[in-house]
């Protein structure tokens, strides 16, 4: 593994220190997978913990400190703005929660507040045409898709308003996944502290994190934040694994599984079913390559720019995670195909 995961792992109280003392060139490597990640914070908390002699120069090391104060701060305005976001719905009639973001930070522990914050995702009760209705009466927005309206001008933070939690291009495995989050609404709409369950978490995040494979890439942020998931879950593995496997996800997950043991150390009785060594590292590689969202990705971002971006150009370098999804092929295309139609007839973004 490299320097950079090694510090991961002292960020995570799973190693003590370094294999060695990295070079000034090293240690801006490392800094740099560290934005590149959205990992600074994290990474950061790990920098702390090493012996004094491991530490990068103090030039670096003060910089590093400055981004992890801003990070402090931005956690804190983005908990306020959950509140606030919670609170306008929540007086307005509507069961809500919080998803993703702020609700794994609680995960987090100790480094809570040095998870890099993104915008707000709550999840509505009530479907889309009453949703929306809302929405507008707060902020009119073209800007609508399969999942979400986006609402600006409430809080500084951004905000994604799920009208559904999350979907899957495949629609059999699709149908299963709303009965799932039907299944799960009311124990997420009563949670106590206005997040979604970890049994949710589960479920939501895996298929989150797929999806974002196929379509924009994704980076170790949201992996550390499923090590949490798990970390934290009391839920039966093999249950987990028996929803996953009727979504199809039984292969991903075992390649998550493998990033989850290898990379991140996560002791064996809280993986959700044996690690695939093959998918992992295929997995690994492109998350590496890819940083958050795929940001870091000078190729995919090519593609996206491409004339032949939507469908074909996406599709062909796709084909790398067949092992992953055998139908997305021609789900893909055949959803975005649908999709764009839907938003041109509306008038959406």
């Amino acid at each position: 593994m490299t320097l950079a995961i090694e510090l991961l792992q002292v960020a995570l109280g799973q190693r003590e220190c370094l294999r060695c003392v990295p070079t000034a060139a090293e240690w801006n490597d490392i800094y740099r997978f560290a934005t590149d990640q959205a990992l600074a914070g994290v990474l950061f908390a790990g920098v702390e913990r090493l012996p004094k002699h491991q530490r990068p120069a103090r030039v670096l090391l003060m910089t590093w400190a400055a981004g992890a104060e801003y990070l402090k701060k931005l956690n804190s305005q983005v908990d306020a703005d959950c509140q606030k976001i919670s609170a306008v719905f929540g007086e307005a009639g509507f069961r809500h929660c919080i998803m993703k973001g702020q609700g794994n930070a609680l995960l987090y522990g100790g480094l809570a507040a040095l998870r890099t914050a993104g915008d707000i995702d709550i999840w509505v009760d009530g479907g889309f045409a009453k949703v929306n209705a809302f929405v507008q009466k707060l902020s009119p927005t073209r800007e609508i898709n399969e999942l979400e309206i986006q609402l600006r001008g409430v809080c500084k933070t951004p905000v994604e308003v799920h009208y559904r939690p999350f979907i899957m291009r495949n629609p059999w495995y699709n149908r299963r996944l709303q009965a799932f989050f039907a299944a799960e609404a009311d124990s997420c709409f009563g949670s106590p502290d206005g997040f979604t369950t970890i049994r949710f978490n589960i479920i939501h995040q895996l298929a989150h994190i797929r999806l974002h494979l196929f379509t924009e890439g994704i980076g170790m942020r949201q992996l550390v934040d499923y090590y949490f998931v798990l970390l934290q879950s009391k839920e039966d593995p093999a249950e987990m694994m028996s929803i996953a496997g009727r979504l199809g996800m039984t292969d991903f997950a075992a390649a998550m599984m493998w990033v989850m043991k290898e990379v991140m150390l996560l002791p064996d009785e809280h993986l959700l079913c044996r690690p695939d060594a093959a998918g992992g590292r295929l997995l690994l590689g492109e998350v590496l390559r890819s940083g958050n969202f795929g940001r870091a990705d000078s190729a995919l971002q090519a593609f996206k720019s491409s004339r032949l971006y939507r469908p074909w150009a996406l599709l062909i370098r796709n084909l790398r995670y067949w092992r992953f999804d055998s139908w997305d092929w021609i789900c893909g295309p055949m959803w975005r195909i649908y999709h764009n139609a839907w938003r041109l007839i509306n008038g959406y973004k």
